[in-house]
Formats: C-alpha cells, structure tokens, sequence
C-alpha cells in the first residue's frame, strides 16, 4: 500500500472521524465465544464451524479455512475478487502501519455532520438488549474509535469485520457472503463500505438477514465524491437511492453526512490530480490540495440544514430499525425527497 493509497483508505475508514488507537478497557471476553458459536460455513452455510489451532473447518462440507494471526478467513473458496489462498500469504504490515501513520498529518477533505449523532441513536436504540452484539462490516481502522464511543455501553459488544489486511478485526469476510447465522446481531454499522461492494442490494439482504427484529442498521455512502478505492469503487447514491436500499427498514433518521462544501474540495483536489502523471507528483498534489483548501469543508455546518444542500451532498446516512411489517414504497420515497429540483413526470 503506497502513501496515497493511505490517504484514500482513512476516507474509507470515516469520513471526517480520526481513528484513534485502542485504548477502552471494555471487556471483549465474550468475543470469541461468540464467533465459535455463531459462524457458518461460507461455502455450504452450515453451522457452527469447529475451530482448530491453525484453521476453521466445517463438518458438513469439509472445507477448511486458514486464521491469519489468529483471525479467521472466512471467505468462499470460488471467490474470484478475494482470493482465499492471497490471506495466507505474509504482508508488510509495517509498511501499511507507516504509511497510515504518515497519511494521518494531512488534513481530511471532509466533515461528517452525523456520524456521533447516528452512533448514539444506535446505541440507545439497543438498551433493549442484553447483551447487544453489533457487527462493523468494512471496519477498516475505526476499532479504537468505536470502542471509546461504546466503552459507556457495557452490554453491546462490538464484531469487527472486513476484507481488507491492514484492518484492525475479528474476522475477514465479504460482505456479500456474511458468515453468520440468521438474526444474530442487534446492530449493525456500514459506513463508506456499500459504494465499494459490487452487488450492494445483496450486501443489504445480508445484513436483514443477521439483524434480530427491531434491530437497527446505521449506514454511510457517498453521493458527490469521486474515487478513492481504485478499482473497488462502484456506486454512488443520493438520499432517495439510499433510502430506497434499505427499503424494508423503518427510517428512525436520514439526511447528508458532508454537504457541498466537502464536495467541492474533492472536486479541487481529482481536478489538480488529473495533472499528476506519477505517483510522487500525486502526492505532492494531494497533499497541497487538502493543506490549502481543506477549511472550506467547515462550510457545510452553514449548510447543513439548507434543504438545497441535499441535492449535491458529498455523502448521506441512514439509520433504520428491522420491522417484517415495514415495506417503503417507491412512491413513498419520491414523496419524501428532499432537496430543490421538484419535478413531476405525472
């Protein structure tokens, strides 16, 4: 991972949320337990699985799946985009630990007006439930940030997952194929992930399908941001679009994590890269952008409750509760459109 891949990976991680170093003293006694009991087979979906010293193994289907350092590799052997057998083999982990290290003293190109609000209604909509077992799916390096944040709610305990090696996890896993059994988790955290999944409706069924009922989902995806994953990025969506999503969920909030302002800086910066030819000039850029325009983003907190904005926010959010009986329909989402272009095609 080069220096500008570094730079990209902490807008994956959170938008505007500075990862910090673990450092809560929450108990995560109960985690493994968890894993050994509640992990299916990724191939076949039989469970549990039977934990050996140096695999995972299902007894149905005798596929085996290797731990790096301890973490299972949960992942389909007919995987094409993430290989199983790429997770056994060694990484300069030093490296990637470096490169974030640097990336980490120049400054985000955004703010997220949402993000601790969203957790805290989360949280609180899970007092509920004791314990509270709440899945982080592409967790990138939040771990140290969301456990401080969760270190006030003793009964929810955190599951860490995603497919990336520098990640900070209990489990690697595709979020297409969530090795889970049915209705497991009470909570569920997806931010700045489904842009990158190529099927994103089939990452949302997954996460139906783990949530208990009344359950609550909490997601982040960009609308007005160019690429920052290479060839993993995929998809954009406006509020509506992210709405109609998750439609089989009741909407507990919505609205736009950055607004304009932040868009306009990742404008200006892909615009300026668009003249860097190499990798070191890339950098240069980058970084010149960002040190030299990155306050314009602290406009969005003039914007944020213009319902203008909405309609070129650099990203949205949703937070909504699994309900069986909740269905929102497509007229239902048109109708609830918020922004200024209102058209009727009727």
């Amino acid at each position: 991972m080069d220096f500008l891949s570094s730079l990209d990976k902490m807008e994956h991680n959170k938008v505007g949320v500075k990862p910090v170093s673990p450092s809560s003293t929450k108990s995560m006694n109960q985690t493994p337990k968890f894993l050994y009991q509640k992990c299916r087979c990724p191939d076949c979906h039989y469970a549990p699985l039977t934990f050996l010293s140096g695999e995972c193994r299902c007894s149905n289907c005798g596929a085996t799946f290797p731990l790096r350092q301890g973490i299972p590799v949960l992942i389909r052997h007919d995987n094409e985009v993430f290989p199983i057998e790429s997770y056994c083999e060694p990484a300069n982990e030093s490296f990637k630990r470096k490169s974030l290290g640097l990336a980490r003293f120049i400054p985000s190109p955004s703010v997220n007006l949402s993000h601790r609000r969203s957790i805290q209604l989360l949280a609180e909509s899970l007092t509920d439930f004791s314990p509270g077992y709440v899945l982080v799916i592409g967790a990138g390096r939040q771990k140290g940030y969301l456990e401080d944040f969760f270190a006030s709610y003793p009964q929810i305990q955190i599951i860490y997952t995603d497919i990336d090696l520098s990640a900070e996890i209990d489990v690697f896993c595709d979020a297409h194929e969530l090795p889970f059994i049915d209705q497991v988790f009470q909570g569920v955290i997806v931010t700045g992930v489904l842009e990158h999944v190529m099927y994103p409706e089939r990452a949302v069924v997954e996460i139906y399908r783990l949530l208990v009922d009344g359950g609550v989902v909490y997601s982040e995806i960009p609308f007005m941001q160019q690429v920052h994953e290479g060839a993993y990025d995929f998809t954009r969506y406006t509020l509506s679009g992210h709405r109609r999503l998750f439609n089989r969920f009741q909407e507990l909030s919505s609205g736009l994590t950055a607004g304009p302002a932040t868009a306009m800086v990742w404008t200006l910066e892909n615009f300026a890269l668009c003249f860097a030819p190499t990798v070191l000039l890339r950098l240069m850029v980058k970084a010149g952008v960002r040190l030299t325009f990155f306050w314009l983003k602290y406009l969005d907190y003039l914007l944020k409750d213009i319902p203008q904005a909405m309609d070129s926010a650099s990203g949205t959010y949703f937070v909504g509760r699994k309900d069986p009986s909740v269905y929102t329909s497509d007229r239902i989402i048109i109708e609830r459109y918020v922004g200024a272009k209102h058209l009727d095609h009727l």
